[in-house]
């Protein structure tokens, strides 16, 4: 009997054990050696039977393993992995430990020993609860995967030595960091055995609004025009191409209206343009872009050529000499624009570009039109309009007697412009496309006004005389 009573007495004293922060520590009167209850155990591990310290020894070592795990996120096919320990996974409080001090604690002798009896004849099982910081996993996780979200982006389409060269869409792909942190927080939840987790992060996919299937549609010629300005000016030349290239390599999709000033403007010297001249107030004036209306003028050739929507156009106040009558299209920076609408059923391309003297605006396509149709353009002179008398500008400081012309008189117009449809070379219709009014300009001469004044008129007679005393001498 006395045997029982110690053997109670033992298991008693060897259960006086509690857990700190994660670390087993012992009430002062406990010895170490004394053994756990036979059939405890915790999360599934076995403990009875073990020492106090050795019990210890196991559960930091399984403490440890499951801290020191992971969490692996699939994301676009890639895994990305951030440990337990970054958002703050650590044993709960001591509570499992206190029941299992509990055992064959309470009631008297016979009770207590019967528990014990009980805990090894059916077994007790515990469970070490692990707990984690919710906010620091949510940021973790934002923090991880930023690098895999990405925008959605269109195909885009260049046309490279006469081939078209297309780069395909891109899906755009963002993590959903609030779904994907709630699927982490499930697998951790209730039925986690403390092993690392590997899932699926939560993602939207964006699909790209066009796509290189549309952009495969582009493949024939629709219409293109040139225009010569061998003979402008270096700065000019250089707005020019300028010009060209802001628009090349546009593309508009079905339904979409191109502005030619969304591409070219501003009309500054950061945006690549020079001062030349230009027309303002019925006038040659330098401006910085002078030459632009070229580039809007050969593209409204182009597009004419294309078939396509005209949606704004408007002719210079005075004629140029690149394009026939009402062929042209001015532009003007918070003024007019040059807007056309795609109003068929594939994207269109834009190609401009200048070389030797020309600039070039071709528009690409799906060409719909009947191979055995034709069109050409034409420019009707409706009525002339002669100038004005010269405008005449005193300048004080010049000499009564000279003069200088700053600008030539130019007739004015109105002009009807018109496509003509042909059949297998027969004209079937004949379409009018506008109507332009060009002012008239008349000749502008700045004149000298300054008076000579005595002193001079002495001057020119002596320098008079000299001059005849020299012939004299011939």
């Amino acid at each position: 009997m006395k045997k029982a009573w110690k053997g109670i007495l033992g298991l008693l004293m060897a259960m006086t054990f509690t857990v700190s922060a994660g670390r087993m520590v012992y009430a002062e009167t406990v010895d170490e050696n004394h053994e756990v209850p036979e059939g405890v155990t915790v999360n599934g591990m076995e403990l009875g039977g073990l020492t106090v310290k050795a019990a210890e020894d196991k559960l930091q070592q399984y403490m440890d393993e499951v801290c020191g795990g992971s969490v692996t996120l699939t994301v676009s096919g890639e895994d990305v992995t951030f440990a337990y320990k970054d958002f703050d996974m650590h044993a709960a409080d001591s509570t499992v430990v206190q029941d299992i001090c509990q055992i064959g604690t309470k009631g008297n002798l016979i009770r207590r020993y019967k528990e014990l009896s009980d805990v090894k004849n059916n077994k007790a099982e515990f469970t070490l609860k692990f707990e984690y910081d919710h906010n620091k996993l949510k940021e973790v996780i934002s923090e991880k995967t930023e690098s895999y979200n990405k925008e959605a982006e269109n195909a885009s389409l260049v046309r490279h030595s006469g081939e078209f060269i297309i780069t395909d869409d891109v899906t755009g792909v963002k993590v959903d960091t609030d779904a994907t942190t709630a699927e982490v927080e499930k697998a951790l939840g209730d039925g986690w055995d403390g092993s690392s987790q590997k899932l699926d992060a939560v993602v939207e996919e964006t699909k790209a609004a066009h796509t290189s299937d549309e952009l495969k549609q582009v493949t024939d010629l629709l219409g293109g025009y040139s225009t010569d300005y061998s003979s402008s000016s270096s700065n000019r030349i250089a707005n020019i191409a300028n010009g060209a290239s802001l628009v090349d390599e546009t593309v508009v999709y079905p339904g979409d209206t191109f502005s030619f000033l969304n591409h070219v403007t501003p009309f500054t010297a950061a945006n690549g343009y020079y001062q030349a001249t230009g027309y303002s107030g019925g006038r040659v004036v330098p401006s910085t872009g002078g030459g632009i209306c070229q580039v809007s003028s050969t593209m409204y050739n182009a597009v004419l050529r294309a078939e396509l929507e005209v949606v704004e156009r408007s002719n210079h106040g005075l004629t140029v000499g690149y394009v026939p009558l009402g062929a042209d299209a001015t532009v003007a920076e918070g003024g007019v624009d040059f807007r056309f609408r795609n109003n068929l059923d594939a994207p269109v391309y834009i190609e401009a570009y200048t070389y030797g003297g020309q600039i070039y605006v071709n528009i690409y396509g799906h060409e719909t039109r009947a191979s055995n149709r034709s069109i050409e353009f034409t420019s009707v002179t409706d009525k002339t309009i002669k100038p004005g008398d010269d405008v005449i500008t005193k300048d004080d400081t010049q000499p009564e007697g000279w003069q200088e012309v700053t600008q030539s008189a130019h007739d004015g117009y109105v002009a009807s412009f018109y496509k003509k449809i042909y059949v297998d070379g027969s004209l079937q219709d004949t379409v009018w496309i506008n109507t332009s009014y060009y002012s008239a300009s008349p000749r502008y001469i700045t004149v000298g006004t300054k008076k000579e004044s005595s002193d001079d008129n002495s001057d020119q007679k002596e320098e008079a005389d000299n001059t005849s005393g020299d012939k004299k001498n011939e």
